[in-house]
């Protein structure tokens, strides 16, 4: 056996096909992981939190303490600060009412923090408020918990204490649950301290260890190994070979388990360590040496190892799950003589399991086929994070010892139950079956739609179509932005002078011109009478806090007066801009992003188009015309898929962006937008518009393109899908990850036209 699972193992890895897949599915995890935790609006960058971790980890924890409650008490004044100068640019009764008495109320507060705010030196780790505020009020919640594990694990004994001490709770339950359970709680924390404790933030690890998408991948490569160990030896008619002696059946066996379980120790360590080393590059996953209660989200926790230590357990406990799950499939595999039960069998006991995680209420006494379902094991956040005791007969069993125990039986009583499978009740070939679909295709009397069909449902392009409108959906509808006190003043500003420019709107612009000038010549006459010894420095200060709440906002009211001073020179009319400089890609250019989804799917969606018709080519390429047809069809339904898919990004941008900021002034020409008055560009704005859909679609388009010529070239769907994420998505991926010029490789100067004019 020792020399035969080797041969086992490498019939299916040096399989072209084989590796490829691996490496596709590697690709994909990390492009997942990386856009599922792509920070979103206003949530801090994954570097905030490695930054903050490391100043941190310099620090006692009285320091630490100390520093993010500095940290916290400077957002709440710059929160009060920024409240009282937006009330204050309102320049109304009421609001100059609230700014003065909120400013009464706060005036050493004001005093304090209005010269940070005005410098921005409070963004130590973000370049906004709301994500500095964010990571600050995150971080200062987690290390709270850490700093105060050592009364943690005292309010345990206190509670135990406190409950035996109440008499009718002790003559009531002694020999109940809930006693035990406080007892074995105790027990288990008792040996627990705070000594080897070095605050580490919970994004990094989670990141690092639990991820759904990954266990998924994991679950397709064991399917997927399995279905060559058994399923495609019984369609060759090999497997009648190996079961000839008995000796033969015990080492075939053997030697198919052991390749199973290496698979999954090989496959578990690629996808997880690739988690963990992008999870440590970007986020920080802190000292592996380190107790894992350093980490706010483990607390609960019993056990009493290191964050390598817990790394390296969850590691060993997917191996264990998944190599248990496999030798499952492998049985069914095994017995069946259908191709597809084995697949059926799996997918409907993954489908159980999940129904009965998903529904079966936490603390409910059905709790343990929860928790000991699949998808309850193969996450560590409920083996190893959180504290729970199953009530069983009225007796306390740890989650964890649990799922060891209910992982060890499974594993013993699969052992035991393969070999004589294999030995007598298996099938030792697969009987030739037509494939059952859920949408089964039908000839159809129009060529379009007979090939739309064979694209869409038989080549599975609409599972892929529907799962990247999904992500794209999340990605560009995830949230409204929010607008700071800035760009509130310059919309009202914008909405009052919106249009074709007249007299009142002069008056405006030009009021709005003198009250900036007379505070600028203000605060120079004070700084004067401070230079020339008129005044001390402090009453100088005092002085100038008016005036410098008018002129915190004049760089917003520069934009507006840019537009008066060009319509003065050119002509034109006030459009208030912000939006169409979202959705144009001038500001928060989501093109590469959403650029490289498009160009992943396409590779998915349409790199089987052209293979899939191989073995009856000669068929329906008899004549030229014949192939001319089926070619044109095919390319229209591309086509289509291809505009549509591009459309939804758009979509999306554009529901946003009216959400947030509004669009008007569609009639009026382009250049009459700040950012475009040298372009030259006169078409309409909503002209201008269908113009920048059509490039993106075109150059959409172009990528589905260059898919097909691959495909039609490769004849082969991994090569083609290899090949075109080489050529189309990883320029992009480059570029996403800092090499700004790679994007040039791709398509990207025609997707993001209007943003590079």
């Amino acid at each position: 056996m020792i020399k035969l699972f080797p041969f086992e193992l490498s019939k299916i890895w040096r399989k072209k096909s084989f590796p490829a897949l691996m490496l596709l599915l590697l690709i994909l995890n990390v492009f997942l992981l990386w856009y599922l935790n792509d920070p979103k609006d206003e949530q801090p960058p994954l570097s905030a939190y490695k930054a903050i971790a490391a100043d941190l980890a310099e620090k006692s924890p009285e320091e630490g303490e100390v520093y993010l409650g500095e940290l916290g008490d400077m957002m709440q004044g710059i929160m009060v600060v920024d409240y009282i100068v937006l009330m204050r640019s309102h320049s109304t009764a009421h609001s100059d009412e609230y700014a003065e008495r909120t400013f009464e109320n706060n005036r050493e507060t004001f005093d304090k923090y209005k010269p940070v705010y005005d410098s921005g030196e409070y963004l130590l780790y973000t370049d906004s408020y709301y994500k500095e505020s964010a990571l600050i009020s995150e971080i200062s919640a987690e290390y709270e918990k850490v700093a105060g594990y050592d009364d943690y694990i005292a309010s345990i004994e206190e509670n135990k204490d406190r409950l035996n001490g109440i008499s009718i709770f002790v003559k009531e339950d002694a020999e109940g649950f809930s006693s035990r359970n406080i007892e074995k709680s105790f027990a288990d924390h008792k040996d627990l301290n705070s000594e080897n404790i070095r605050f580490t933030p919970s994004k990094g690890v989670r990141m690092a260890s639990e991820n759904t998408v990954t266990d998924l991948f994991i679950l397709l490569s064991v399917m997927l190994f399995v279905g060559g160990l058994i399923t495609e030896e019984k369609e060759k008619g090999l497997l009648r070979v190996t079961r000839a002696t008995r000796f033969g059946i015990a080492q075939c066996i053997g030697a198919k388990m052991t390749a199973l379980l290496i698979h999954c120790l090989a496959i578990i360590l690629l996808l997880f360590g690739s988690n963990a080393l992008y999870a440590a590059a970007t986020t920080g996953i802190g000292d592996l040496s380190a107790s894992i209660h350093s980490v706010a989200a483990f607390r609960e926790s019993s056990l009493e190892i290191t964050l390598g230590g817990y790394f390296l357990l969850i590691y060993l406990t997917k191996t264990a799950v998944m190599f248990t799950f496999g030798a499952a499939v492998t049985a069914v595999s095994i017995v069946s003589s259908r191709s597809f039960v084995p697949q059926l069998a799996a997918v409907g006991w993954l489908a159980v399991n999940w129904a009965a995680f998903a529904f079966i209420p936490a603390y409910s006494m059905f709790n343990p086929l929860k928790y000991l379902s699949f998808w309850g094991m193969v996450n560590p956040k409920y083996l190893y994070a959180e504290y729970l005791n199953f009530n069983i007969a009225e007796h306390p069993v740890n989650r964890t010892a649990a799922a060891a125990a209910v992982i060890t039986v499974l594993l013993a009583a699969l052992t035991a139950l393969i070999f004589p499978v294999f030995a007598k009740f298996g099938s030792s070939e697969i009987r030739k079956t037509r494939r059952a679909s859920i949408i089964p295709f039908k000839p159809h009397g129009s060529l379009l739609v007979h090939e739309g069909s064979k694209i869409l449902f038989t080549g599975k392009a609409i599972a892929v179509l529907l799962i990247f409108g999904i992500l794209i959906v999340r990605g560009d509808l995830g949230g409204e932005r929010t607008l700071g006190v800035g760009e509130q003043y310059y919309s009202n500003i914008m909405r009052v002078l919106e249009g074709e420019p007249n007299e009142e709107k002069e008056r405006f612009i030009l009021s709005e011109r003198e009250r900036y000038d007379e505070a600028f010549a203000q605060i120079a006459a004070i700084d004067e009478a401070l230079a020339e010894g008129k005044i001390d420095r402090i009453n100088a200060d005092n002085l100038k806090m008016r005036w410098y709440a008018v002129t915190a906002l004049y760089p917003y009211f520069q934009r507006a007066d840019e537009q008066y001073r060009h319509i003065l020179e050119h002509g034109g009319v006030f459009i208030y801009d912000t939006g169409y400089r979202y959705l144009f890609g001038k500001v928060d250019d989501n093109f590469t992003v959403d650029l490289l989804m498009l160009s992943v799917c396409m590779v998915f969606a349409l790199g089987n188009v052209l293979p899939m018709d191989e073995q009856r080519k000669a068929l329906l390429y008899a004549t030229a015309k014949g192939r001319r047809g089926v070619i044109s069809r095919k390319l229209t339904v591309c086509a289509v898929c291809a505009a549509v898919m591009t459309l939804l990004p758009f979509v999306c941008r554009l529901a946003t962006t009216l959400r947030s900021y509004g669009l008007s002034m569609w009639n009026s020409p382009a250049d009459c937008l700040p950012m475009y008055y040298e372009s030259g560009v006169t078409l309409p704005i909503w002209a201008f518009t269908a113009a920048a859909v059509l490039a993106q679609v075109l150059a959409v388009e172009i990528a589905a393109a260059v898919i097909l010529l691959i495909s039609e070239n490769r004849r082969s769907f991994l090569q083609t899908v290899f090949l075109g994420l080489l050529i189309l998505a990883v320029p992009l991926t480059l570029s996403v990850m800092g090499l700004d010029a790679a994007k040039w490789a791709s398509v990207y100067p025609l997707y993001a036209l209007t943003g590079l004019i």
